[in-house]
């Protein structure tokens, strides 16, 4: 229901020389590649696909431009290798990552904003210890920690690096608060003097690959489509008219 009203207010407010129909002007084949970050992106053990409002939104704003959308889903470091290759077309993420620096262009209209946190286990003193995401270094601060003396254990996602703390092998956890607060509300909390330490609030956009061939074209249809709306992000331009209709 929220995305058939959201399409609905993109189709609706389009101004004609900027129709759909002109944005959408043959279909073609991109990939979506996002990580595993609960509750936007949620991967099945299972089957291995992502799911999750984030999945949903973009591929919906994709599909809305002319595309068909292929999606995957990685550990990061394999997503940012593939993302340097050309394989994947876009993804979502912050800026400031230096696994992907200089290898995507981003679309400027924030997809969303995160916060970063530093979780500590204040039991566990003198430990300078940090469960954390391989291939992310959190806007800069892996860089600051380990300057200050921490060491890093690095796990393939947010799941496994989240239970590395929680079973108590590291007295920090570096983490997007989101996921966490997600694991949280299916597993026992293991922790009883948890604090946050340190927290940075960041924007995340939608990124193509520099190497994508659609690069170009992706870039223009989805700047002006975004432009249309003066939510200050994608998810809020979704919202906002949803909370409207009740």
């Amino acid at each position: 229901m929220r995305i058939f009203i959201f399409v609905m207010f993109i189709l609706l407010y389009t101004p004609l020389n900027v129709s759909a129909e002109a944005l959408a002007t043959e279909t073609q084949k991109v990939v979506l590649g996002v990580v595993e970050f609960p509750p936007l992106v949620i991967k099945n053990k299972e089957t291995q696909d992502c799911y999750g409002e984030a999945v949903t939104i973009s591929r919906t704003i994709l599909e809305l431009v002319g595309y068909q959308v292929e999606v995957e889903c990685p550990p990061p470091a394999r997503l940012f290798e593939r993302i340097r290759k050309g394989h994947v077309d876009i993804t979502l993420n912050v800026k400031g990552t230096k696994a992907i620096e200089n290898t995507v262009t981003f679309i400027e209209k924030p997809f969303s904003y995160l916060s970063i946190v530093l979780m500590t286990n204040s039991k566990l003193k003198n430990n300078k210890t940090v469960a954390a995401i391989r291939g992310y270094d959190y806007v800069g601060m892996r860089q600051e920690l380990e300057r200050e003396g921490y060491t890093f254990f690095d796990m393939p996602n947010s799941s496994d690096a989240i239970q590395l703390f929680q079973f108590g092998r590291t007295s920090h956890l570096a983490t997007y608060e989101a996921p966490y607060l997600f694991h949280i509300k299916s597993h026992a909390n293991s922790i009883d003097d948890l604090v946050v330490s340190l927290r940075k609030d960041i924007p995340t956009f939608l990124a193509i690959s520099n190497a994508s061939t659609k690069k170009e074209e992706l870039s223009d249809k989805l700047s002006r489509l975004l432009a249309l709306s003066d939510n200050e992000t994608v998810i809020e331009q979704m919202q906002t008219k949803d909370n409207g209709t009740r």
